[in-house]
Formats: C-alpha cells, sequence, structure tokens
C-alpha cells in the first residue's frame, strides 16, 4: 500500500457526484498535481482527504491506517495538513502569533502544565517558539515576525497560511491552488518555498491553474474531469494527451 491511498473514493452531494470513484496512490516525497478545468472536483477531493467532507463511499488510507471517517483535527494530528484557495488570517495577530497557534499540535505537555507554567511547558515553549522562527527564516518571512499578519502583502499572506500548516509539523502538505492571483514575481517566491518544503521530506499535494507553477514542481499529476480521473502520470505526458486537452478546451478545438 502506498504513502496515502484512495480506493474507489465517491463524495455526492444529494443525487450529483462531486467526485466519482477515485482511486489514487500518493508516494511519500514527491509532489503529486492535481489539476482539471473548473468545477472538476479538484477542492472537493482535497477537502475529503483531509475530512472537511465524509466520503459518501469509499476508503482513504495514510501509512496503512484507515483514515477516512476520522475528524479533521484527528486528520492534521496524523500528519496531514492543508492550506485554502482564500487568505485565511488571524484577526490583529502577529505573523509570529499566527504559526504558533498551528503549532499546538507538536506540545506534548498538557493543559494543566500549561497553565501552572512548569518548567517543563516552558522549556518545550521555547522549543517551538525556536523551531517557528527557524520556519519563518527558512520562508523568508523572518523579516516580518512581529509584524500584523493582515498588513502583509497577498503573497506572503499566502506563504504564512503555507507556514501555518506546517508549523504543525505534517509529513503530506495539500496546497489549493497556491499562486492565485498572484504576479509572476510572488508566484515563483512561493514555487521555490515549495520546492525548499519538498526537500526537507514533506509530501506535496499540489492543485494548481498555472501550468508553468505545475511543470515547475509537480513530479507526477492526476488530471480530474466532472469529478472522474482521466488521467495520470508525468506532467508534460499527461497535459499532451487528447482527453486531457478536449477536458481544458472542448473537441471542438481538436
Amino acid at each position: 500500500m502506498s504513502f496515502l491511498e484512495l480506493t474507489n473514493v465517491t463524495k455526492q452531494f444529494g443525487r450529483l457526484s462531486a467526485i466519482e470513484d477515485i482511486n489514487l496512490s500518493v508516494n511519500q516525497g514527491e509532489v503529486l498535481g492535481i489539476v482539471g478545468p473548473n468545477g472538476s472536483g479538484k477542492s472537493t477531493l482535497i477537502n475529503v482527504m483531509t475530512s472537511y467532507y465524509r466520503p459518501t463511499s469509499g476508503s482513504i488510507y495514510f501509512k496503512g491506517r484507515k483514515i477516512s471517517g476520522l475528524r479533521p483535527d484527528k486528520i492534521a494530528a496524523l500528519g496531514i495538513a492543508r492550506t485554502f484557495q482564500s487568505n485565511i488570517l488571524f484577526e490583529g495577530a502577529t505573523v509570529l502569533e499566527s504559526v504558533m497557534v498551528s503549532a499546538y499540535l507538536q506540545y506534548k505537555t498538557n493543559n494543566l502544565q500549561s497553565f501552572l507554567r512548569t518548567k517543563a511547558y516552558r522549556d518545550e515553549y521555547e522549543k517551538i517558539v525556536g523551531k517557528v522562527l527557524d520556519l519563518l527564516k527558512m520562508l523568508e518571512l523572518f523579516n516580518d515576525t512581529f509584524l500584523p499578519a493582515s498588513g502583509l502583502s497577498h503573497g506572503y499572506q499566502r506563504m504564512l497560511g503555507i507556514a501555518i500548516a506546517l508549523a504543525s509539523g505534517p509529513k503530506v502538505l495539500l496546497l489549493d491552488e497556491p499562486t492565485t492571483g498572484m504576479n509572476h514575481e510572488e508566484a515563483m517566491f512561493v514555487v521555490e518555498n515549495i520546492r525548499k518544503i519538498n526537500e526537507t521530506g514533506v509530501t506535496v499535494i499540489l492543485i494548481e491553474h498555472n501550468m508553468k507553477v505545475l511543470l515547475d514542481l509537480a513530479t507526477r499529476v492526476a488530471v480530474l474531469n466532472f469529478g472522474i480521473k482521466i488521467a495520470e502520470g508525468k506532467p508534460k505526458e499527461v497535459m499532451n494527451k487528447r482527453e486531457v486537452i478536449e477536458a481544458y478546451l472542448g473537441t471542438e478545438t481538436i
């Protein structure tokens, strides 16, 4: 069994299948691109993988353990984190405070130790602050550590969202259109940081409409159309397949 595996996964809303009978294997350490036209089921797939939606049928396994049906916080605690299409920030929080909120999953001390501020808790807190600062340095956000998160530019807010997800210590990171609304310079900033993240050993699953970004990053892609997986393989080979071109451009242009 693969690192992360979906078996015959379907999600229906009423009688409509947003994704249908999806079989997908994710290998440890890869960057897997999920692509397809608008409305093809890409975000629904990520929502199902992270338990924001429960699958109508089928199963999801992570490192051999069935995880479909678990609560989203349990999925995150197991090591699967995600970002969203929009910038979701903590109002009034600094960059450091925003990332520290997500780092709670790394704490081993309990609530009582936190309330009493025991030495064990204080030592652990200092250690986690150090990890968060190292993360901000890696993602080139360190100079903004004490600035209000809401004051960052769009590209840096998107990068902060990725940092917040990373602070939970994931083994798999799912990114839902991380470069949306960016100019070329901002998009390349995010691309380089995603590459750094992957090089640390984090498996990345990426939804992306920007084909240059996708081809720069993805080692493999899966293509959805009307909720069905229609192709899978190496990016350049898959994007040149007739059925994929038809899905994006329509049969009249072929």
